[in-house]
């Protein structure tokens, strides 16, 4: 007996020492992973690449006013820089630049590249591009570009820099230019959807993201659409509601997974209570806080200060840190519905401002695209929700190392990450409320 017990004993301070170190490494395990540059903010940084293109009608066809950063267009079909680009190393770093006088031959062969680097399909035919004008502009003579009309005059804008005249020879930084051009389409419509995808990249060129804005002008409407990173996979323009409906949706669910704040706390919201009930009742709460400060946000209602930004990421991570450090408590109604509410309000707060990049307030279909968006959003958490529930509930049916130690390790890493969002958060809220 004296031995059973003694067995029994020794078990419990083998399992008692096993215990946190499982959940050490699963909290090592999540800090290592909110380390990643990516995780760390919720925001790209300022330098892009941009593609916007103005899509207007007529009883012929189509007319696409684009503008583009050059480096996207600057190289071969090899991928090398263009005849008329320079490479220059300095401070170990190389630049590329174009020569003044090489500004006709740069237009010339940029918007050919332009022109074949994009494509529009039409019932499943590609359809021929032809090229009407196009224009390089050097960074401080930039036109216009917000409107169809401004955009039909920048085409035709002179390609010199402004100021004085240059002595020739003066070379400028190829990410400080931008081509634009107006390519013609004929036969499209603006009441039959078509494609538009390309598969044109910097390369060496520039590491700076690629931005696409699209806008289609119709019957005194606009509606726009949106996209990060090449255009492989086609974009349907004019597309019949339904297909507008999942498309938004798909940029729904896409939105909240790449926000990696907010896949964080879904994460402690689900670790601090298993039951599927409290999980849906939570998750459904904070996608209705997420939905009235979209809304909010779309129409303007949300403050527009310069402080704003950074006050609500700054919310965000402390939102974060408090359902960590409550997870930590292994408190498993921790997270009472309507607080989870008021916390999904702050986070929609930070969805809401880059929300108009997705949508246009004058396009048509708003309310469609509206619910479809935050159906995607609720789509991508309950995702994220399943997939945290089932590594979870499997670890609760092991024998060792069980939920607690896991669930302890979710919450240490997730404090961790929190913490250091919150530290990184700051600063920018001093400078802000400093500027006021």
């Amino acid at each position: 007996m004296r031995t059973l017990i003694g067995n029994v004993t020794m078990a419990r301070m083998r399992l008692s020492l096993v215990a946190p170190w499982h959940a050490l490494l699963v909290a090592l395990l999540l800090a290592l992973l909110g380390s990643v540059p990516t995780g760390a903010s919720a925001h790209a940084d300022g330098r892009a690449n941009i593609r916007v293109v103005h899509f207007t009608y007529d009883a012929a066809g189509m007319t696409a006013y684009f503008r583009l950063s050059l480096p996207l267009l600057a190289h071969g079909p090899d991928g090398s820089p263009a005849p008329y680009v320079s490479a220059r190393s300095e401070s170990g770093r190389v630049f590329y630049y174009v020569s003044d006088t090489a500004l006709d031959t740069a237009t010339a062969m940029a918007s050919a590249t332009l022109a074949a680097g994009h494509a529009v399909t039409l019932q499943g035919k590609a359809v021929a591009p032809q090229l009407l004008s196009a224009s390089i502009h050097v960074k401080g003579a930039v036109p216009p570009f917000s409107s169809a009309d401004q955009a039909r005059l920048a085409t035709r804008a002179s390609s010199s820099p402004s100021g004085p005249p240059p002595q020739g020879g003066t070379d400028i930084d190829l990410s400080n230019m931008l081509l634009d051009a107006a390519v013609f389409y004929p036969a499209v419509r603006p009441d039959e959807p078509f494609s538009f995808s390309s598969a044109l990249q910097a390369g060496t060129l520039s590491d700076a993201p690629i931005h696409t804005i699209l806008l289609s002008h119709h019957a005194g409407t606009t509606t726009q659409y949106s996209h990060s990173g090449t255009l492989d996979a086609a974009i349907t323009v004019n597309p019949p509601v339904l297909q507008a409906f999942l498309q938004f949706v798909r940029a729904g669910a896409a939105h909240i997974l790449e926000g990696y704040d907010h896949l964080l706390l879904v994460v402690c919201l689900v670790a601090g209570d298993l039951r599927l009930r409290a999980i849906a009742l939570k998750i459904s709460a904070f996608s209705a806080g997420h939905a009235l400060s979209i809304v909010a946000g779309f129409h303007g209602w949300l403050p527009q200060a310069s402080w704003s930004e950074p006050v609500i990421e700054l919310l965000i991570a402390l939102s974060v840190l408090g359902a960590a450090l409550l997870l930590v408590r292994q408190r498993p109604a921790s997270h009472p519905v309507l607080l989870t509410g008021v916390v999904g309000l702050v986070h929609g707060c930070g969805l809401a401002i880059g929300l108009r990049a997705i949508l246009s307030d004058s396009g048509p279909n708003i309310t469609t695209s509206l619910l479809s968006f935050n159906v995607g959003v609720e789509l991508g958490q309950l995702m994220v929700g399943i997939g945290v529930w089932l590594l979870l509930h499997v670890a609760q049916l092991a024998p060792k190392p069980g939920p607690g130690p896991i669930r302890l390790g979710v919450a240490l890493g997730a404090a961790a990450i929190a913490l250091y969002w919150v530290v990184d958060r700051a600063q920018p809220v001093w400078s802000a409320l400093q500027a006021v």
